[in-house]
């Protein structure tokens, strides 16, 4: 296993900068591509004396065993507008152009990532919509409306497909548990402690699973930081292709380095650094399926917050307020 450590060109708060914007080549120095595991560090030591790990890949960890796996997640596609924050800036002239809309009028900037519409009211929708991008939610998530805990829409619209998809967990666990051993036992004493055995997905240590696809009509995603994911744990991403493709690159231009990833491998990630994924090249189709615990899920333990439901789902429980929910 090759070992690296990358160096630091900036502060976390810098790096924000990048946030919402497309990824370019001006943001990375080097490209890590290798044929076998790899761990990039960063540099210095956390409080424990430890190194901290920046990324991995877990080289060509799906087999042929795992074919059927490969073949749903490559045919599944779903246009979501929900994930502003990794689907680039809004460019208002498009808008105008492709709806006839114009902004004040039928449609409003919230951030330069999302915009409100308005509806036959009058009245300026409360929920901010991004651009385009394919993206399936899948595993368990804690309703922004309701507080409530429960799997996400899709699965229960999909149930054979997400039977297969959440099989991808415990494999991703095992690549994760060979690489990083230490973060990854952080993060099985968390969810163990702290979050419902119901919650976990095939009794991995993930609860939620994020299918991103990417082709000729959606190649790329904006710099990010998935704010749910957990702090002590890292993210996990496998990776699936049809064919040979180029760029598809996951930069971290905090340190200035772009990671290529290859069929079949499995990539561990701090998703609390800023990062983003270059344009991938080619006629094919890349999807990767990341798995992670989502912090919010907490519900037992020093860490847990019971859900703490509003509207209709309080009706039983005392807080159908805005007031009751916020306590």
């Amino acid at each position: 296993m090759i070992e690296l450590t990358a160096t630091e060109h900036m502060s976390h708060k810098d790096s924000k900068k990048y946030l919402g914007e497309w990824v370019s080549e001006d943001d990375y120095d080097v490209v890590y591509s290798v044929d076998e595991d790899v761990v990039v560090y960063k540099p210095g030591k956390d409080i424990n004396g430890r190194q901290r790990v920046l990324g991995a890949i877990k080289k060509n960890h799906f087999g042929e065993e795992q074919t059927h796996i490969k073949e749903l997640i490559l045919s599944l596609k779903e246009v979501s507008n929900t994930r502003a924050n990794c689907a680039g800036p809004i460019d208002v002239k498009q808008l105008e152009k492709d709806y006839g809309w114009k902004e004040g009028v039928d449609f409003k900037l919230r951030t330069k990532n999302s915009y409100y519409t308005r509806n036959k009211k009058g009245d300026w929708s409360m929920i901010a919509m991004g651009n385009n991008i394919t993206n399936i939610m899948a595993g368990y998530k804690r309703g922004r409306f309701t507080g409530k805990i429960g799997i996400s829409g899709w699965c229960k619209s999909n149930p054979k497909e997400w039977e297969i998809v959440r099989q991808i967990s415990p494999h991703n666990g095992s690549a994760y548990k060979a690489i990083c051993p230490e973060h990854y036992e952080e993060q099985e004493k968390f969810i163990t402690e702290s979050v419902l055995p119901e919650h976990r997905i095939e009794g991995s240590i993930m609860t939620t699973i994020s299918i991103n696809r990417y082709d000729s009509e959606y190649p790329r995603m904006s710099y990010h930081i998935d704010a749910g994911d957990l702090e002590e744990g890292l993210t996990t991403m496998c990776i699936f292709k049809d064919s040979d493709t180029d760029g598809n690159y996951l930069v971290f231009p905090r340190y200035r380095i772009a990671v290529k990833r290859d069929d079949g491998d499995v990539v561990i990630g701090d998703s609390g650094e800023v990062h983003g994924v270059t344009p991938m090249i080619g006629d094919g189709i890349t999807v990767h399926t990341i798995c992670y615990c989502d912090h919010r899920l907490a519900t037992i333990g020093d860490r847990g917050k019971p859900e703490k439901l509003i509207g209709r789902y309080a009706e039983k429980v005392g807080q159908s307020t805005l007031e009751g929910f916020f306590g």
